[in-house]
């Protein structure tokens, strides 16, 4: 992603939904916008096996979140702070600065490990050909599989994981050109 552009999701929760405008990532800390309103986001504490709650502060309160069960797809049960709520969450669209909704990605793009965790398996391979959608590796994060997909139709020109690699969030996965 150049920073040109931004994520685009929308996220659900008990009905309601969001627009969340990734900004600006650095490790562990992010800026998003959700509905216009600038948010600072800081993962104080990932999700393992031995603790699987996942602690943030947001603009200065520490939340909690445990995934209680997984629904549908992208449908989740999530206590939040001790509330639980059905949340889902969409979309990973680009926004430019300059033409606003993008349907074509344009030139090189590295594909980035949206979370940390394991990768279980690579799709592709370099000098092959993908399309849009089309799933270049497995992320095992949370005890889920996770298909990492390409954003644009291309050639996969270089891997930079292996299977069994632990990877962290931002981690490059590979280029696809």
């Amino acid at each position: 992603m150049s920073k040109d552009s931004k994520q685009i999701r929308r996220l659900t929760v008990n009905g309601r939904t969001w627009t969340i405008t990734e900004v600006e990532k650095q490790g562990i800390a992010q800026t998003i916008i959700i509905n216009d309103e600038e948010l600072s986001v800081r993962i104080l504490r990932e999700p393992t096996d031995d603790q699987p709650d996942l602690v943030a502060n947001i603009n200065g309160k520490v939340l909690i979140a445990r995934r209680e069960e997984e629904r549908d797809g992208s449908d989740y049960l999530i206590r939040l702070n001790g509330r639980l709520l059905k949340v889902s969450l969409e979309g990973r669209e680009q926004l430019s600065h300059d033409t606003g909704m993008s349907e074509t990605v344009l030139g090189p793009v590295v594909i980035t490990a949206p979370m940390s965790g394991r990768i279980v398996s690579l799709k592709a391979s370099p000098n092959t050909s993908v399309t849009k959608g089309q799933p270049l590796a497995v992320l095992e994060a949370m005890k889920m599989e996770n298909e990492i997909a390409s954003p644009k139709t291309g050639i996969v020109k270089e891997v930079y994981v292996k299977p069994g690699a632990l990877v962290k969030a931002g981690e490059q996965l590979c280029l696809v050109a």
